[in-house]
């Protein structure tokens, strides 16, 4: 039949249905802007707490472990969660959006998720901090058996994992964002 769609052309069929806009009440808007705030905050705090409870540990594996590669690496990873501490205080803590006319509270609100995008895209470079010293900390303890080679080797495979998944994640993040953004543009006629 000529009305009948092939099963190629259903994914078009649906990209090129037209969009109704989204009907915001600035109010809505604000809500909205301040669950995302809620939402943020509450991520950063557990980040936080875990930075605290991480670092605390290699602290104490400073007096702990007697090796000198050991104590080097627990430095180098307290230096990452330092320079970490910094960069999240720095770019990563969200701003409160205020609560004026609905223009000036869309534009506050659009401009956090751009800078909460833009976090996310760079969490790669902050992540990067937190390889060397848990590589180091770990060749302390294996590079003897293995050799320095397989020991930066295995150290390194140990080390990366949390990073090639971490890294993923908040750049679907920032894609969500880019979304949203998208959204409140498409609402108020952005550019």
């Amino acid at each position: 039949m000529a009305d009948e769609l092939r099963p190629d052309e259903i994914p078009d069929f649906w990209r090129n249905q037209p969009v109704e806009p989204a009907n915001m009440s600035a109010d809505d808007v604000r809500r909205k802007a301040q669950r995302f705030e809620a939402k943020t905050r509450r991520g950063f705090r557990v980040i936080v707490g875990l930075f605290i409870f991480l670092a605390a540990g290699y602290g104490s594996f400073l007096y702990f472990f007697p090796g000198t590669v050991q104590r080097i690496g627990s430095s180098l990873t307290l230096a990452g969660y330092v320079y970490g501490a910094y960069r999240l205080h720095k770019r990563g803590l969200p701003r409160t959006v205020p609560a004026g006319p609905a223009s000036a509270t869309c534009a506050a609100y659009r401009a956090e998720l751009e800078r909460q995008r833009e976090f996310c895209l760079g969490v790669g470079s902050l992540l990067a901090a937190f390889v060397p010293g848990p590589v180091v900390f770990i060749m302390g303890f294996v590079a003897a058996d293995l050799g320095p080679l397989k020991a930066v080797g295995l150290a390194t495979l140990l080390v990366l994992w949390p990073f090639v998944v971490g890294i993923p994640l908040n750049r679907r993040a920032a894609r969500k964002l880019q979304g949203e953004i998208d959204t409140l543009d498409a609402l108020i006629g952005h550019p």
